[in-house]
C-alpha cells in the first residue's frame, strides 16, 4: 500500500489526527466529466471525512536546509515524541534499532537532519543523540556505578587551516556522528524506523584512550575501567530534542537560521537497559535509585521547559532535554573529574577559593554528590562551591532536608517505587554520605558536622579527636557495621529543632515561632511520638449569634477523651494541669467570616475571624472575646465548644470553623508532646515567662468545616499541591514559620485576607504568595517581612515552571474558568497595602517602594467580635485592586503597571480613587478571549 504524506508544514499537529482520518480515506468515487474551467472560487467549508481506507499517515520532518516556516516551527515545537528501542547489537561500533511516534502513534519520518560547521570533521546529528554505559557492580560496600564508554571527542579542524585536532579522552557526553538509516525513505518504506550505527566503537574504547596521549591534569585512569564486558547491564539512552529544522543553529552549517529557535517542547529521553551478551532487555538495572516521577512532584518538569525563560523554568538545565533521570546517570558519573584539579580550600573558613569540579578527590558531578549538594544548599558545611557556573550555597531547600523518602522511595505502596530506593539507608558509602556531609574527610576522620558547621564552628572534634564517629575510613566495607539501616533512618527523622530566639528563650525574642521541636512528616515519626488528629462533626451559629463547633480529638486515628479539668492530674513536665495525659497546650477553634465592606454586601473573601483557645477555655481562665465554654463528650465522643465572647454578625457570610492554628508560644501554646526523653521539657530561659520550653509537636493538620446554612469560600488552592514541594506547609530543616500549625494552604486566607498588611505591602494570601514564588519573575525584590537588607525572599528561587499554575492551583481558578471563581469577581474586595503611619525610623528595610514614608494613611478597616459591627477603612489607605493584585504580585514591570492601570486595575491607589474606577482586565484576558489567561501562561 502507498503511505500517505502529512507535512509539517501543511498541517498543524493537533490536526495530524484528523488528517490520518482523511488520509486514510476511502475512493471518491469515479470521476466526472471534465467541465470548462471557471475562475477561481473562494474557499469552501470543508467536507466530511470518508470511511477508512488502506493508506497510512506519517508525519514527514522538513529538511534543515531551508528556514522553517512560523507553522512548521510551531509544529515541530508541538510534537510529543515516544522513542521505543527494538534491538542494539555490539559487535563493533553498536547498532540501534528504534521506531519513533507522535503520541498518538503517527510514524514520525526524517528526523536525519544533520549539521557540519567549518571546525566539524564529520556532521552530526541536531535531533537525536545516544549515549551507552555499563553497570559495574558493587563489592565489599562500595557501590555500583555506571562507567560511560562515550569519553572520547571526535576530531576537530581549524577553520582557517584544515589543520585536525585528533580525537582525545574526555569527560562522558554523548554520540551524534554516527550513521543514521531513517527506514521510512527506504524504497520499501518502515515509517518511523530507524537504524543509528554509533561514530565510537565501544568494543575498542579502553584500547583507543590508552593509546592517546595526555597532558596536564588530565590523568586517564579518571576514566575508570573502559573495558567492554558485555555480560553486565548495560545503558542505551536515545535523546530526542532541539530546535525545529531551519531555526536557531539547526542548519546543514550550524549558521543559525534567519527564524528564531523554536524547540520541541516536550522532548523525548529513550532509556533501555540489556545484556549485549544476550542481546535481552532487563527489568533491574540493579542501579535505579530515584524515579523522575518523585522529582516531578516540586520540579514539575525536569529539566524545565524547552526554550522557557530562567523566570518561568528557574531549574531549568541542558535546554530541558535531558528529563529522565536514568539518563543522568550516565553523564554525571565519577568520570567527571577527569581533566579537573582539586579545588583550593581554606579550611579555616570552610571556604573555596576555586571552582569545585573536585573536591577530596571526589567528582564533584557525580550524581550522587551534585543532587545532593543542589538540595543541601544553604546548609552545605561548605562555602562559595561553583559547579558549572552554579552556586550550591545558594539553594533554599523548601522542606525538611531528612526527608530522604521525599526523592529516595522503594517502599511498596509507592507509585513512584524504584528497585533500590531505599539504598539511603540500606547501602551506606562515603560517596551518598559525602553528598550531604561535605564536611566531613572520610579518608580521614578529620573536618566538621553539619550541625557544628551551623554553629559557626570550622571543625569537629567530639568523636575522639575526630569529626566522623568511625574516624578514617579507607573504604566503603566497614559503614554498614555502624549504620544499619534502621540507624540511618533514626537519625534522618525529620525534627526540626526549638528556635533558639524565641520568647521563650530570650526576651525580646519572637513569639510566633516554635520553643519546642516540631516532627513534620507523620510516616515517619520518632518512637513513641503520637500521631495528633483533629476531626470536626459541625459548625453552627446558635440563637445568640455565637460560633458553636462540635469536635473530638484523636490518637494514632483512635478519639481520646479530654480530661475532666476537676480530676486531672498534674502534669509533671510541666507542674499544671492538661487537657491531655502527655502534654501541654492545645489547639484553637477558630471562626472566620465576611461582612459588608466598601459597599459589598456578601464579600467573596474573608474580613472577619474570632478564635478561642480551648486550653484557657477548658481551665475557666478564658476572658473577653476569647471566652467560652465547653461541654462533653457526648456517647461518640465529641465535645461541644461555643465561644460567648463573640458575636456573629446576622450580615456575615461564608461563617466557617476550624481546628488547629494556635502557635503564640506566650498566649497560645500549641499542643506538644512532653513525655519523651529525647525532646525534654525545661523551663524556659527568658524571664518573666511561664510556658514551658521544649516537647514535641507532631504536626496535626488544621480541619475545617462550612457552618450550617452558610457557603463556603470558592476552592482556589489544595494543600496537597503545596506539600508536594513543603511536604508539609510551616516546617523546615532548621527553622519553621506559625510554629508549624498554619498548616493548611487553603485556610491561610482566614488571617492573609484583603485587610491584612504590613510594610507597605499586601499580606493578602493572593499577593504575597505569587511574589514569593514568582522571585524570578519579579523586577523590584519581594522585600516583605525581610529580616535585613540581604535576607529578604528575594532568595527564593520556585523549583518549578512558573507558568504552569496549576502546580498550586485548582484547574479553572487561576484563570476564571471554574464557575466560583468566575462569579466571586464580582465580590472580590480590594487589598489594602498601607494603613496607618511608616515612619522613616523603623525597619525601612523591609518596606514597599511604593509609599511615602512618614504619611499617615488612615485606619483600616476592623471588625469588632465583641459586638459583631465593622468600621470601614478610611478612603486615604492605599489598596490594590483584586485582580491587579495576583497580576502585579510577579509582574510588577513599570511596563505591567501601566498596562494594569490603563485598563482600570489600581495599584497603590487611595481607596476612595480606587472604587470608582472599574478594572476590565477580563474584557481581554477572559476564558476565550484574545489574551486568555491560560493561553498567554502556557506559552
Amino acid at each position: 500500500m502507498k503511505p500517505r504524506l502529512i507535512r509539517l508544514n501543511l498541517a498543524a499537529l493537533f490536526s495530524v489526527s484528523a488528517l490520518t482520518l482523511a488520509g486514510c480515506s476511502g475512493d471518491s468515487g469515479p470521476a466526472g466529466p471534465g467541465g470548462p474551467a471557471g475562475p477561481p472560487g473562494p474557499p469552501g467549508s470543508p467536507g466530511n471525512p470518508g470511511p477508512p481506507g488502506s493508506g497510512t499517515a506519517f508525519i514527514r520532518v522538513p529538511t534543515n536546509a531551508t528556514p522553517a516556516s512560523a507553522a512548521a516551527a510551531a509544529q515541530w515545537a508541538a510534537l510529543q515524541p515516544k522513542v521505543t528501542v527494538t534491538g542494539v547489537t555490539i559487535s563493533s561500533p553498536p547498532v540501534v534499532n528504534f521506531t519513533v511516534t507522535n503520541a498518538d502513534g503517527t510514524p514520525i519520518v526524517g528526523l536525519g537532519n544533520a549539521s557540519q560547521s567549518s571546525t566539524q570533521t564529520v556532521p552530526g546529528l541536531k535531533n537525536l543523540s545516544f549515549a551507552l554505559a555499563k553497570m559495574v557492580p558493587g563489592t565489599n560496600g562500595v557501590p555500583s556505578k555506571w562507567v560511560s564508554y562515550i569519553v572520547t571527542s571526535v576530531p576537530s579542524k581549524n577553520a582557517s587551516t584544515g589543520a585536525i585536532t585528533p580525537a582525545a579522552p574526555s569527560r562522558p557526553s554523548t554520540d551524534n556522528t554516527g550513521t543514521l538509516v531513517d527506514q521510512g525513505l527506504a524504497a520499501t518504506p518502515v515509517n518511523g524506523a530507524y537504524t543509528y550505527t554509533f561514530y565510537r566503537d565501544v568494543t575498542q574504547i579502553k584500547s583507543q584512550v590508552d593509546a592517546m596521549t595526555v597532558t596536564g591534569s588530565n590523568n586517564k585512569a579518571d576514566l575508570g575501567d573502559l573495558t567492554y564486558e558485555p555480560t553486565l547491564v548495560h545503558r542505551l539512552t536515545i535523546q530526542l530534542s532541539g530546535d525545529a529544522p531551519g531555526t536557531g543553529s539547526n542548519t546543514p552549517d550550524g549558521v543559525a537560521s534567519p527564524v528564531p529557535s523554536a524547540p520541541m517542547q516536550k522532548p523525548f529521553d529513550a532509556i533501555y537497559d540489556f545484556i549485549p551478551a544476550t542481546g535481552q532487555a532487563v527489568a533491574d538495572s540493579g542501579r535505579d535509585i530515584v524515579a523522575t516521577a518523585k522529582c516531578e512532584e516540586c520540579h514539575r518538569q525536569l529539566g524545565g521547559i524547552p526554550g522557557d525563560d530562567p523566570e518561568s523554568s528557574g531549574a531549568g538545565f541542558h535546554g530541558g532535554a535531558r528529563n529522565d533521570t536514568k539518563y543522568c546517570v550516565l553523564c554525571h558519573t565519577d568520570q567527571r573529574k577527569y581533566g579537573k584539579v582539586e579545588a583550593g580550600y581554606d579550611p579555616t573558613t570552610l571556604t573555596f577559593s576555586t571552582t569545585t569540579e573536585r573536591v577530596d578527590d571526589r567528582a564533584i558531578g557525580n550524581l550522587p554528590n551534585h543532587v545532593h549538594h543542589i538540595h543541601m544548599g544553604a546548609t552545605l558545611a561548605k562555602k562559595n562551591y561553583s559547579y558549572g557556573g552554579f552556586v550550591y550555597n545558594e539553594v533554599l531547600f523548601p522542606q525538611d532536608l531528612r526527608n530522604c523518602t521525599k526523592c529516595h522511595d522503594g517502599s511498596a505502596t509507592s507509585t513512584a517505587q524504584t528497585k533500590q530506593g531505599d539504598n539511603w539507608k540500606n547501602a551506606p558509602n562515603r560517596l551518598a554520605c559525602g553528598g550531604c556531609h561535605d564536611g566531613i574527610n572520610f579518608a580521614t576522620g578529620m573536618g566538621v558536622t553539619i550541625a557544628d558547621a551551623l554553629q559557626g564552628l570550622t571543625s569537629t572534634t567530639s568523636f575522639g579527636g575526630f569529626a566522623h564517629g568511625g574516624h578514617a575510613q579507607a573504604d566503603d566495607s566497614l559503614c554498614s557495621v555502624c549504620h544499619s539501616a534502621g540507624a540511618i533512618n533514626l537519625v534522618h527523622i525529620p525534627v526540626t529543632p526549638p528556635n533558639s530566639n524565641s520568647a521563650l528563650h530570650v526576651a525580646g525574642g519572637s513569639a510566633n515561632t516554635n520553643a519546642a521541636w516540631i516532627a513534620s512528616n507523620t510516616s515517619r515519626l520518632p518512637s513513641g511520638a503520637i500521631k495528633v488528629g483533629y476531626e470536626i462533626q459541625s459548625v453552627s451559629r446558635n440563637a445568640s449569634k455565637q460560633p458553636v463547633m462540635v469536635f473530638r480529638w484523636l490518637q494514632n486515628g483512635t478519639p481520646v477523651p479530654i480530661n475532666n479539668f476537676a480530676t486531672a492530674a498534674v502534669n509533671p513536665a510541666t507542674g499544671n494541669k492538661e487537657m491531655w495525659d502527655g502534654f501541654m497546650g492545645s489547639p484553637s477553634a477558630q471562626f472566620v467570616f465576611a461582612v459588608l465592606q466598601d459597599n459589598i454586601a456578601a464579600p467573596a473573601d474573608f474580613n472577619a475571624s474570632v478564635s478561642g483557645y480551648l486550653r484557657k477555655i477548658w481551665d475557666g481562665t478564658a476572658t473577653g472575646t476569647g471566652a467560652g465554654t465547653l461541654s462533653g463528650p457526648d456517647a461518640n465522643g465529641f465535645y461541644t465548644v461555643t465561644l460567648s465572647g463573640v458575636v456573629v454578625a446576622d450580615n456575615a457570610v461564608m461563617l466557617t470553623g476550624g481546628m488547629g492554628y494556635s502557635y503564640n508560644i506566650v498566649n497560645t501554646l500549641p499542643l506538644t508532646q512532653t513525655n519523651l526523653a529525647s525532646y525534654p521539657v525545661s523551663n524556659p530561659t527568658a524571664p518573666g515567662q511561664t510556658n514551658k520550653i521544649g516537647g514535641l509537636i507532631v504536626i496535626a493538620p488544621n480541619v475545617q468545616v462550612v457552618a450550617s446554612g452558610y457557603s463556603g469560600r470558592r476552592p482556589i488552592v489544595e494543600d496537597a499541591r503545596c506539600n508536594k514541594c513543603h511536604q508539609e506547609l510551616g516546617a523546615f530543616t532548621t527553622e519553621a514559620f506559625h510554629g508549624g500549625q498554619r498548616n493548611d494552604a487553603t485556610t491561610c486566607s482566614w488571617c492573609h485576607h484583603p485587610n491584612r498588611t504590613s510594610d507597605g505591602w499586601s499580606a493578602d494570601s493572593t499577593s504575597f504568595i505569587h511574589a514569593i514564588h514568582a522571585s524570578a519573575k519579579r523586577t523590584v525584590p519581594f522585600n516583605w517581612d525581610a529580616s535585613s537588607a540581604t535576607d529578604t525572599f528575594a532568595k527564593v528561587q520556585f523549583p518549578g515552571v512558573l507558568r504552569d499554575c496549576e502546580t498550586c492551583h485548582l484547574p479553572g481558578t487561576f484563570n476564571y474558568a471554574a464557575s466560583a471563581s468566575a462569579s466571586a469577581n464580582f465580590n472580590r474586595q480590594y487589598r489594602t497595602v498601607a494603613t496607618g503611619i511608616l515612619a522613616s525610623s523603623g525597619p525601612t528595610f523591609s518596606y514597599s517602594p511604593y509609599i511615602t514614608q512618614d504619611f499617615d494613611y488612615g485606619a483600616g478597616f476592623s471588625f469588632s467580635s465583641a459586638a459583631g459591627t465593622a468600621t470601614q477603612a478610611a478612603a486615604t489607605t492605599l489598596v490594590n485592586s483584586p485582580i491587579a493584585t495576583q497580576c502585579f504580585a510577579c509582574h510588577d514591570s513599570s511596563q505591567a503597571m501601566a498596562h494594569i492601570r490603563q485598563n482600570g486595575g489600581s495599584l497603590y491607589a487611595p481607596r476612595s480613587a480606587a472604587l470608582a474606577t472599574i478594572e476590565t482586565c477580563m474584557v481581554c484576558h477572559d476564558v476565550g478571549r484574545i489574551a486568555d489567561i491560560a493561553v498567554v501562561h502556557s506559552r
